[in-house]
């Protein structure tokens, strides 16, 4: 069998890797080692008749103008404007809601403090202004640092001038607080403790930091510049619709396809790859969706990628910080505050201090006592993942460590989810007794169930080292010293969670070379 191109993963950027070349004329198979596609973002049964909508939750950073340009919506994926709202709760029965319309979030802070409520709309305007720059960073490819060409130059100095753009205030402003502690740069703006803490998860999910780590504010400026969509029916409508456009652009998809090998001609430029089956499958370019360190270190061997390399990929960090709890419910959840509505997104902590000692335990590879939760109810906008009148509910959990001391075993497993269940029991009514079945995945699980080194949901820890050079210089805007080898998956620019564009980048990358 010979192709154009193999890419090795099917998930969102695999696929969407697969779309743009097969638009292109190219001949393309991709191949997935599990039973389904989606990666991260594939559904999956843990209990019979309960379903979860992937292990990421997040399809808010999804690209808007990717979604138009892949056609998703001519295969049936739907968006609505602005990011879904978001449930912040406290232990005291307090609950905040942050909307797309900021007006709405005004009058949901102000019932537990009017500065706040003023402070939040200041807030959105800063992240307003520095928007447009952030995702022009973060959209376009990095400039090749280890070989800058005349085309990189240009591009830093347009950089350089968007910056100078945004106004002398608020380029201090952005430069000042880019470095800085989230929980500085919330404690700064924000009185109220619980809406702290949740303001600042998306900083610190799957990340190895706390929010008193410097840096983490930067990682909360890049999701709150990014997370601008929202996708009733989340990664599962997301993962069908691109489906369905590779299917619509000639992609071959064959699930249960585990690659053991890429396979190199004399030793320097890809000719194909081998499968755990035995069978070879030829082409002179591969793209690998699956981590940096999966691609280097297991499907290629040391003397083929050099020394260099090798110590450059071996030494990523990639440490797993992140838990998931899947869990059926006989019941609607019952939250303890007063909610207006059924809420979908729901983020706990309590207050800074807390989220910095549940972050404490993993230095010393043990779990927190009290972890932070990142919860979402999928079947609030697809109620084909239960029963009629049940429920499902999925909780990212930070932290939990990759390596546990004395390992992961059965009992140390159960005592984690009984902690997250324990968390969770502050926040809910008569949950314990509602629970008909459940299913935790540590971060060991992770990387066994989805093969990715070290069980990070982003494949490389997004720390400011690893952002900018991602995953290191000598593999920068996705091609490889192994001529042919290409990466397109979230170890590369800019990063991981739900967003197509390492993909879409990856795949300009191919045909330049081709």
């Amino acid at each position: 069998m010979s192709y154009d191109v193999i890419i090795i993963g099917a998930g969102h950027n695999g696929l969407t890797t697969a779309i743009q070349l097969g638009r292109k004329g190219k001949k393309v198979v991709v191949l997935e080692k599990r039973e389904n596609i989606g990666g991260l973002a594939a559904s999956r049964e843990f209990h019979p008749g309960y379903s979860t909508n992937g292990l990421l939750h997040d399809t808010s950073c999804v690209r808007g103008s990717l979604i138009e340009k892949m056609k998703l919506k001519n295969h049936g994926l739907v968006t609505t404007s602005g990011r879904p709202s978001v449930t912040i709760l406290s232990k005291n029965k307090e609950a905040i809601t942050l909307f797309s319309d900021d007006k709405k979030s005004f009058d949901s802070i102000a019932k537990y403090s009017k500065n706040d409520a003023q402070a939040y709309l200041d807030y959105r305007r800063f992240i307003q202004k520095i928007s447009l720059f952030i995702t022009s960073l973060l959209d376009e490819p990095q400039p090749d640092l280890t070989n800058l060409n005349y085309g990189d130059y240009w591009r830093l100095i347009k950089k350089g001038i968007s910056l100078k753009r945004l106004g002398k205030k608020t380029m201090l402003e952005f430069l000042k607080v880019g470095p800085m502690s989230v929980a500085d740069f919330l404690n700064q703006r924000f009185e109220t403790e619980f809406l702290k803490a949740g303001m600042a998860i998306p900083a610190l999910l799957g990340t190895f930091t706390g929010p008193w780590s410097s840096y983490s504010t930067l990682n909360l400026l890049l999701w709150e510049c990014t997370s601008k969509e929202n996708i009733p029916g989340g990664p599962l409508a997301l993962i069908e619709a691109l489906q369905k456009a590779a299917i619509n652009e000639g992609v071959e998809i064959k699930c249960e396809s585990e690659v053991s090998r890429i396979l190199l001609k004399e030793s320097e430029k890809v000719c194909g790859v081998r499968l755990k089956n035995g069978d070879e499958i030829e082409a002179s370019v591969v793209s690998a969706s699956c981590s940096p360190k999966e691609t280097f270190l297991r499907l290629l061997i040391s003397k083929e990628i050099g020394p260099e390399l090798d110590h450059s990929i071996s030494h990523l960090r990639s440490r797993g910080t992140t838990a998931q709890l899947s869990m059926a419910l006989n019941k609607k959840i019952q939250w303890k505050a007063a909610l207006e509505s059924p809420v979908e997104f729901v983020r706990t902590g309590n207050t800074i201090d807390e989220v910095e000692r549940a972050f404490d335990a993993i230095k010393y590879n043990n779990f927190s006592e009290n972890p932070v939760l990142d919860i979402h109810i999928p079947t609030e906008s697809n109620n084909k993942l239960a029963p009629d009148g049940h429920e499902v509910v999925s909780v990212l959990a930070s932290f939990a460590p990759y390596q546990l001391n004395g390992g992961w075993t059965e009992s140390g497993k159960v005592e984690l989810g009984n902690r997250i269940i324990k968390t969770l029991s502050e926040y809910t009514i008569g949950l314990e007794g509602s629970i008909v079945g459940k299913e935790i995945l540590t971060p060991l699980d992770i990387e066994e169930q989805y093969g990715i080194s070290g069980g990070n949901i982003f494949h490389v820890e997004h720390a400011v080292d690893q952002l900018i050079s991602r995953p290191v210089p000598a593999c920068a805007q996705y091609k490889t010293p192994i001529k042919g080898l290409f990466l397109c998956g979230s170890g590369s620019h800019p990063g991981g969670g739900l967003t197509c564009v390492p993909g879409v980048l990856a795949s300009q990358a191919i045909l330049a070379k081709m």
